[in-house]
């Protein structure tokens, strides 16, 4: 069997985690999972549940995967998001391996929408890797989250279109600026949970996101407009002023309070450090910033140097 495809297969979600898509494999062509993990390479444990854990593997153990699924190594790393090179596991010198930790190595299991996993032929759950707890389907306005309380799988949005829009929102901002929009959002999530503004902090309750991402996309909106401006080293003081005025007529008095402390982390920045720039090239994170991982969550993204989270046990289960 490691030499050649399996002669079922199951579609890819995109967006899943690699423990869920070898679990629904295996379950495909009547396999236990450690039957297969075994054409895969060697490995530890075999007692698994994609809803708790992840399954990561070295290059040849990802290429004995590829095998099995019959189709390009490309294809397999764009939908697995763990199988791709920075989540690797090392080499070593014992040929292909995996490993099945408790906890995933970074990011979250996150619930993905039974409606678009359907529209793929697939009709159990799936679990997605994704770097924050929670996410938003906006093709049928569901919000999921790592709870794997399958009570309340998901939350139904229609009577929240508003949030839906701001996801679509965030989701474009996030395409057009890449790795420097997701840090904006984790910024403005950082903002509000800044005491003076007195909403709550993420962890607090599971629907906290649905009530902050409406003004979340806002502030990092506004942001926006001085951060481009300040990568590419064409802010000047008076731009910050302007800029602070702005907000300061557009939001809340304590958003826009906060957002003053946030500027100030984000100065200006030295032209002669400045890099050329390729057409079409996004620009980059910089200082405060540093560079964005993939699967880095919003508090480990954000730059604001007070509390993000809740404290305490929280409530994604």
């Amino acid at each position: 069997m490691r030499d050649r495809a399996l002669p079922l297969q199951v579609r890819f979600v995109p967006g899943e985690s690699t423990g869920s898509y070898v679990t629904r494999l295996a379950a495909r062509n009547g396999l236990a999972v450690g039957r297969l993990l075994d054409s895969i390479g060697k490995g530890k444990s075999k007692a698994v549940d994609p809803r708790y854990t992840e399954l990561y593997m070295n290059r040849a153990g990802r290429d004995r995967l590829a095998t099995l699924t019959g189709l390009p190594l490309e294809r397999l790393t764009t939908a697995l998001i763990s199988t791709r090179d920075e989540q690797l596991l090392p080499e070593g010198r014992g040929g292909p391996v995996w490993v099945w930790p408790w906890q995933p190595r970074g990011g979250y299991l996150v619930r993905g929408c039974a409606l678009c996993a359907a529209s793929r032929g697939v009709g159990g759950p799936v679990w997605l890797m994704q770097p924050d707890q929670w996410r938003i389907c906006v093709r049928h306005g569901r919000f999921s989250d790592n709870s794997r309380d399958d009570a309340v799988p998901f939350v139904d949005l229609s009577p929240g279109p508003h949030v839906v829009e701001a996801e679509r929102r965030r989701l474009a901002l996030v395409r057009r600026l890449g790795a420097v929009g997701r840090a904006l959002v984790a910024d403005a999530f950082g903002v509000l949970a800044h005491e003076a503004v007195g909403m709550p902090r993420l962890g607090s309750q599971r629907t906290v996101p649905l009530r902050l991402l409406p003004t979340v996309v806002e502030v990092a909106y506004a942001m926006a407009r001085l951060e481009k401006r300040r990568l590419e080293r064409r802010v000047t003081p008076d731009d910050y002023d302007a800029w602070e005025i702005e907000v300061g007529k557009g939001m809340n008095w304590s958003v826009s309070r906060v957002l003053t402390l946030w500027s100030r982390l984000h100065g200006p920045l030295s032209a002669q450090a400045a890099s050329p720039r390729s057409p079409g090239v996004r620009l980059a994170p910089e200082a405060p910033h540093a560079v964005v991982g993939e699967m880095a969550s919003v508090d480990e993204v954000t730059c604001v140097p007070w509390q993000v989270l809740a404290v305490g046990e929280r409530p994604y289960g």
